[in-house]
């Protein structure tokens, strides 16, 4: 066996990291690595190599790299560990590895060589790496991709448990903005699951939303419940926890309490402490002792029992109409997703007018551009539109922009922008205002969407934006 490697094994692991284990037998496994040195410079056979499995970095398109090479040869060398000094610190990664060598840095020029058909790429034996090539890599990746939230604190996670990084260590690896940073990344891993696959997404709150929920709720249940009160009926997060705490809230002008046996008062009575015998209006209670039947309404003199109920004090009118409104909005941006997707999909090209429209708003109006890069690939996914099969966002416009396809690139970039547009007008966060309104002109015009909620059409009429009336169905009642 090479010196280089005696010597890493019995080179002292970081502090708080367990040490590997030495194997017991220090012959090589499957393979004879012969008199190769740290440092040295190798040929070497493209199909000896294992890409690291560290390495999650989405490695794009790898055409152009592969052009390059085949043109002006390989300017940079990739580097590599022997497979034996990577299993020593790794050896549930190793498992199943049976090449030589495995890949320290350069996946994606070794990629390109195995897409030119070459045998051999120039690589230098850098088996020194090998006990630190997991925190190197995610460091050299993490600015290079842009992870989401819980992506973050899954790395952090590793580094810190896995690695024996402290908080302050990672900060200084990655070069973040503060020791603070990794301890908030990491509060979101206490987060039911479903929450955190949701955190950062169009979908899901926001990250410091997301903590402030943890922070109030210790129940996943309930900051699952928080997070569905908060989008579905546009609450705060202070009235969302409150009525998750009073699940049985009392109705305004009640003041239902439970005597000793558990009754409750009946409505329009004061309340009664625990204890003490509840006044029953004699009128109601026969002498016999029997509660009058269902639906009799009258006593033995005529007058009535259950009197008509009292209207609605303004205040509950208002609460019954901003919750009416939101389910309508929420119905709205539904109908108007389902149009925004047949116009991706298969809808007539936009005019010239359309287009540049389409274009200022984006460019002038406040944009979330993460949800609507999202949303807009998914259309193009659902749609079969794609091109290229790359879940990841980031990464597939990456390759779009990359493409060279001019028709490929003004289809993302126009469902961008539409994306953008009803990412916009589906926030219930804000009052709608022109731009939503010519937003959804556009669908009307190249899709003939009908707005079929009254809240919908109460806004287009506001702005002036006209549509078929008579094609649109009778919004229904929300109960």
């Amino acid at each position: 066996m090479a010196g280089s490697l005696k010597k890493a094994a019995r080179k002292p692991s970081r502090p708080g990291v367990p040490a590997p284990a030495a194997p017991a037998d220090s012959t090589p496994k499957f393979f004879d690595l012969g008199v190769e040195e740290e440092g040295d410079a190798l040929k070497v056979k493209v199909s000896d190599i294992t890409a690291n499995p560290f390495n999650d970095r989405d490695l794009g398109d790898i055409t152009q790299l592969a052009q390059s090479i085949d043109q002006d040869g390989l300017l940079q060398d990739i580097v590599v560990m022997h497979t034996e000094a990577f299993a020593r610190y790794y050896p549930a990664q190793a498992e199943h590895i049976t090449t030589k060598y495995v890949i320290a840095f350069g996946e994606r020029r070794w990629r390109a060589h195995m897409h030119l058909g070459l045998e051999t790429v120039s690589a230098i034996l850098r088996n020194g790496v090998a006990e630190k090539i997991r925190r190197v890599l995610f460091a050299e990746n993490f600015h290079r991709k842009q992870l989401s939230a819980i992506e973050e604190a899954r790395k952090f996670r590793v580094l810190h448990v896995e690695e024996g990084m402290s908080y302050r260590e990672i900060v200084t690896e990655l070069k973040l903005s503060g020791p603070n940073y990794v301890a908030r990344r990491m509060e979101l891993l206490e987060l039911p699951p479903a929450l955190q696959d949701i955190v950062g997404t169009e979908e899901g709150p926001g990250v410091t939303l997301a903590r402030k929920i943890r922070a109030q709720l210790t129940e996943p249940e309930e900051q699952i419940q928080a997070w569905e009160l908060i989008r579905d009926e546009d609450l705060s997060l202070a009235e969302a926890v409150d009525r998750i705490r009073h699940a049985d809230p009392v109705p305004p002008g009640n003041t239902v309490t439970e005597s000793s046996a558990g009754a409750p008062v009946p409505p329009g009575n004061t309340s009664v402490a625990v204890g003490q015998e509840q006044p029953v209006p004699p009128e109601t209670t026969p002498a016999n002792g029997e509660g009058v039947p269902q639906g009799n309404t009258s006593g033995s003199g005529g007058d009535t029992l259950n009197p008509p109920a009292a209207p609605q004090p303004p205040v509950q009118r208002k609460a019954a109409a901003a919750d009416r409104d939101a389910v309508e909005r929420n119905h709205a941006s539904a109908d108007r997703d389902a149009s925004c997707r047949h116009l991706v999909s298969d809808g007539p090209p936009l005019t010239a007018e359309q287009h540049d429209a389409l274009y200022a708003r984006t460019l002038l109006a406040p944009m979330q551009q993460g949800p609507a890069r999202t949303r807009a690939h998914r259309w193009l996914r659902d749609a079969g539109r794609a091109v290229f099969d790359i879940s990841d966002t980031d990464s597939y416009f990456e390759a779009v922009l990359s493409s060279g396809q001019a028709d490929l690139v003004n289809r993302v970039a126009t469902a961008t922008a539409l994306a953008a547009g009803e990412v916009r007008a589906r926030d219930g966060r804000r009052q709608w205002d022109r731009t939503d309104a010519e937003h959804v002109r556009l669908l009307i015009e190249t899709t003939g969407y009908v707005p079929a909620t009254a809240w919908e059409r109460a806004q287009l009429d506001k702005f002036g934006v006209p549509y078929n009336a008579a094609d649109a169905p009778d919004p229904e009642p929300i109960h």
